[in-house]
């Protein structure tokens, strides 16, 4: 069987990720997601994380953010702004549920087949070929149509949202990107593997993407699993909780295949 990720720049995932899951308001939460209530209501409401940069500032960092002296550093808030980043906590869905869960929970011989985000059109039609369907069934003329992008941002009744301090919903410093992807070192290093175990991607497009990635986290992008400040969680517990089996990926899987990598032209079927 083929497993197919769906996958993005780890920082503009998570960027996606914290406006995504982020509540209207504490009543709009408990009555429509009584389910992720206690989890939201902790990292967003209890603790000053409404936007970006004052989850990282105030968070990760331990400085003030929008509001200024107002909030106090609580460490029980920069704990749950740790774990969260780390996905050792379930806190936003999307953040628990990273890159490392989904590598982790493959079987060891699983066949990869990825389409990056940034690449989407490209990637789509090689999996398409690679399958044996149509060459080049999406075109820039139907993509858009195909993946319409609806704006969370623009749907919300929230006044703490709506009222902005930060230029863009996205907006990080440069201060707070850095830290952000420091702490995002590991799951950057399970991107990387679920790209190089990739049957569709050549080694010319993983490079590529880690490129890409090099613009916005700088020397993170480098980075190989133990040259992180921070050890790869250990999530058999979590994988034990949610798949029922623990099995890791081998290291041989992601480090194998070679001349496959470097190859430029897509794997026959």
């Amino acid at each position: 069987a083929n497993f197919l990720f769906v996958v993005r720049n780890p920082l503009e995932r998570i960027k996606s990720a914290f406006l995504y899951e982020r509540p209207y308001g504490i009543n709009w939460l408990k009555n429509n997601y009584p389910q992720y209530y206690e989890r939201r209501k902790a990292f967003y409401m209890d603790c000053p994380f409404r936007f970006l940069e004052d989850w990282v500032q105030i968070g990760l960092l331990g400085k003030t953010g929008s509001r200024g002296s107002k909030y106090a550093v609580s460490e029980e808030c920069q704990e749950i702004a740790r774990h969260a980043v780390w996905g050792t906590r379930r806190y936003p869905e999307h953040l628990y549920f990273n890159y490392q869960f989904h590598l982790e929970g493959l079987p060891e011989n699983a066949k990869v087949l990825t389409i990056r985000n940034e690449h989407l059109m490209n990637d789509w039609n090689q999996i398409e070929q690679y399958i044996g369907g149509e060459k080049d069934i999406l075109t820039p003329e139907n993509a858009e149509a195909a993946f319409p992008v609806i704006n969370k941002k623009n749907m919300t009744k929230d006044p703490s949202v709506r009222i902005d301090p930060y230029s863009s919903p996205k907006y990080l410093s440069d201060e707070s990107t850095h830290a952000l992807c420091r702490h995002l070192c590991n799951e950057i290093v399970s991107y990387k593997k679920i790209l190089r175990r990739s049957l569709n991607l050549n080694h010319l497009q993983i490079e590529e993407s880690i490129t890409e990635l090099r613009e916005s986290c700088g020397k993170y992008a480098d980075y190989e699993e133990g040259d992180c400040h921070y050890d790869m969680p250990d999530i058999k517990g979590k994988l034990l909780n949610f798949r029922g089996y623990v099995d890791k990926v081998q290291l041989e899987a992601v480090e194998g295949h070679k001349q496959r990598l470097e190859n430029p032209l897509p794997p026959s079927k």
